[in-house]
């Protein structure tokens, strides 16, 4: 390789380290310094830009400012910190069995040569290598944020680093997701194509022919994991892994085994709560390839963090009127989306588009139900197995795919006629008085219907504002029982004999029916 080949790629700058197993080593040397806690919030902490003046821009514009908040904030808390630091360790750990500098790096590519003849990534070299390298996995229901957690984690670290010394590219990490199909095969040429993605090279041409067999793909995935001194491999969507196709759980597992025990290279997998039955298929296999332990990342309870974030986002609105977050709207938030973090970020900002569209400009508990109601019916069965607390339900529904939030937005005001269909609806706003929230509140649980609680109660207020709210309870309720049905005019439509007969025979006409098609 020449250093005219990688002169888009960053040239390594090296810094110093305490510890005597880092400070020799120019793969650790040239990834950034250990973070501590304070540092790593820093580091992962997104805040979205919001202008005051962006609030009086058209409601079309103001769509585009709402896609920040998916695109562009990120709210870390331990759970966030503790993952930081376990890829820290991982990936710097990994490196200490792969020095460059003291030949490690290139014992290494040798066996991975001798594996290659053999195409068995279990060959035992002629030279003995030692791995340093560890893996653990991240089980956790889809939108629960774990893949967004690894993307901020990851993106503190360079995409590729060049070591003119030795002539080698590192690739700190490399994230991938399970193929459809879910075969390994795919899986290693989908490595071959993100590789290429990230360096320009055309390996995915040279390894990822059709007819190449499995065991060839494995060991070439292998030695190119080696070559370019990668520090992680992340592989998302677990789950969608085949056994069937992989030649069962125990060759799925073993062959990431290999990647850590063998080649040196450590690996992380995510997956959703299904993936625990990949894991638990063969136990002493499981625990090899978790030599760090796994993490089940749960939705988010109901407490101070949660607060924290609701808090958070809520000041990230473009709404011309803006009501106070109030506990009683936390907890609703909590109950809707049941601690998930992307249910709550999507219901926010469909709240916030359809204030805008029905003229409000201000989120309310009546608007955030309707929205509930309409836009995240797909994921309704989910929410409904996390409530119930049982864990088949949660495994049953805990990758169901996520609503599209960014076309959903986009859809809803293109869509006419959907555009008068929520102006139909009456949402209580923030400039009405107390008394009419509570009053439709009471309407409500005494069974009518939202849509004529709201007109009933602003007029017989409008007309009577001195009487309590029992009174008006009264007047609304015993109007709205009491109110005579109209006699509609009904048109009588002239019939001719035939249609008469048919339709006063028409039983007779039917079993007739009946038993000739049952004699066919």
């Amino acid at each position: 390789m020449s250093a005219n080949q990688w002169n888009h790629i960053e040239t390594a700058e090296y810094i110093e380290h305490e510890l005597p197993e880092y400070a020799d080593n120019p793969f650790i040397c040239a990834l950034p310094k250990i973070n501590s806690h304070k540092e790593a919030l820093n580091v992962l902490t997104l805040n979205p830009v919001i202008r005051d003046s962006e609030v009086l821009i058209d409601q079309s514009s103001r769509v585009h400012a709402i896609q920040r908040l998916t695109s562009s904030f990120f709210l870390p808390f331990s759970s966030h910190l503790v993952l930081e630091s376990k890829f820290s360790i991982l990936i710097r750990q990994g490196y200490i069995g792969r020095n460059p500098s003291n030949g490690d790096f290139f014992r290494h590519l040798n066996a991975g040569y001798d594996r290659i003849q053999e195409a068995d990534i279990n060959k035992q070299p002629v030279q003995k290598v030692n791995s340093t390298a560890r893996s653990f996995a991240i089980v956790g229901i889809s939108g629960c944020g774990k893949s967004l957690a690894i993307d901020r984690i990851l993106s503190s670290y360079k995409e590729a680093i060049y070591h003119p010394e030795f002539h080698i590219v590192q690739v700190p990490w490399i994230k991938l997701e399970c193929p459809h199909k879910g075969s390994l095969g795919e899986l290693c040429r989908s490595f071959f194509t993100a590789l290429d993605n990230r360096l320009g090279t055309q390996y995915r041409k040279k390894y990822g022919k059709a007819r190449v067999g499995i065991d060839e793909l494995i060991t070439e995935m292998a030695q190119v994991a080696n070559l370019h001194a990668i520090g992680v491999i992340v592989v998302d969507e677990i789950q969608k892994l085949s056994w069937q196709k992989s030649g069962g759980a125990e060759a799925m597992l073993s062959f990431f085994t290999s990647l850590v025990n063998q080649v040196g290279v450590p690996v992380v997998l995510v997956g959703t709560p299904r993936a625990r039955e990949i894991f638990i298929k063969d136990f002493s296999i499981a625990r090899r390839t978790t030599g760090m332990g796994a993490v089940y990342w749960n939705q988010m309870d109901n407490d101070q963090n949660w607060h924290l974030l609701v808090n958070t986002i809520w000041k990230y609105q473009w709404l011309r009127k803006k009501e106070p977050l109030t506990v009683e709207l936390i907890d609703y938030l909590y109950s809707l989306s049941q601690g998930v973090f992307d249910i709550l970020i999507k219901l926010y900002m469909l709240s916030q588009c359809r204030a805008m569209l029905v003229g409000t400009e201000c989120i309310s508990m009546p608007l955030i139900k309707k929205v509930y109601e309409d836009e995240l019916k797909p994921v309704h069965l989910m929410l409904d197995a996390l409530r119930s607390k049982d864990p088949d339900k949660i495994a049953r529904y805990g990758d169901l795919r996520m609503p599209e939030i960014e076309s959903r937005l986009i859809e809803i005001f293109a869509d006419e006629a959907r555009y008068e269909q929520i102006l139909a609806v009456p949402i209580i706003s923030s400039d009405q008085p107390s008394k009419v929230k509570a009053i439709v509140d009471i309407a409500v649980q005494m069974g009518m219907e939202f849509d004529i609680a709201v007109p009933l109660v602003e007029m017989e207020i409008q007309n009577n504002p001195n009487l309590d709210v029992m009174h008006i309870i009264h007047k609304i309720t015993s109007t709205f029982v009491n109110k005579p049905i109209e006699p509609k005019a009904i048109k009588i439509k002239k019939t001719s004999k035939k249609t008469c007969y048919a339709r006063k025979n028409k039983g007779l006409y039917d079993n007739q029916h009946a038993k000739e098609r049952k004699k066919k």
